[in-house]
């Protein structure tokens, strides 16, 4: 009995895990368990899984508290990491989006104007590369990559996090912040992770209200 108990709360599990919405729900406890034990029933019924409404509203209900009780952990975890974070920030930025190709063809002149930029990203792609470089360089990226670029987008910001380490090992940090920013209406041009770095580039226009949203959330996180 124990052993079709496990069963089943397993089976559920795996179809709450597919349905985003129900998971936040059950996370949020706005849940009529009794309502979505008979929905989810039906499911199961119709993948040929037999059992009964009672059993899958006593799993969903084990599933809530595990997925609270994580939700919680997870949560502890990003305040921390958050509340020990600095933020800088480096504004007049060019964002220059090549072919694969022309950049592995000049890399050696390409890490001569690394050397001395005072800003520089280069994120690899599939089919492109993307450089962030300071605009005092950006003449001269432009004519080294000449007919080879793809999209080049000027007037940009830099907003960098630094954090420590136990980043690397936290899921939802990210996800956490760049919420933070479009809940607000700010739209990120790229992201990008290096290390222990979280930089977000924007366009010069919202790059203060951006600053101060995160610059508040981490002071909140601090206080809390």
């Amino acid at each position: 009995m124990q052993k079709d108990k496990q069963s089943i709360t397993k089976v559920v599990k795996d179809l709450v895990i597919t349905k985003p919405a129900i998971r936040e729900c059950m996370i949020l406890d706005v849940v009529n368990y009794s309502a979505l034990a008979r929905l989810l029933l039906e499911e199961l019924e119709g993948k040929g899984i037999k059992t009964t409404a009672g059993a899958v509203k006593m799993a969903l209900i084990r599933i809530g508290e595990e997925l609270r009780g994580e939700r919680r952990f997870f949560e502890k975890q990003i305040k921390d990491v958050i509340a020990r974070t600095v933020i800088g920030l480096q504004s007049d930025l060019t964002v220059v989006t090549a072919e694969k190709g022309a950049l592995l063809n000049r890399i050696e002149k390409l890490s001569k104007v690394m050397e001395k930029a005072r800003f520089f990203q280069l994120t690899q792609g599939v089919e492109t590369f993307t450089i962030v470089i300071s605009s005092e360089e950006k003449e001269e990226i432009i004519k080294l990559l000449k007919e080879r670029i793809v999209d080049l987008t000027e007037e940009q910001t830099a907003i960098i996090l630094i954090s420590p380490e136990e980043i690397i090992e936290t899921p939802g940090i990210v996800a956490f912040v760049t919420s933070a920013l479009s809940s607000n209406g700010v739209n990120i041009t790229q992201v990008i992770s290096c290390h222990k770095d979280t930089i977000f580039v924007l366009d010069r226009e919202v790059a203060l209200k951006a600053y101060q949203i995160l610059e508040e959330l981490i002071l909140k996180m601090r206080k809390a």
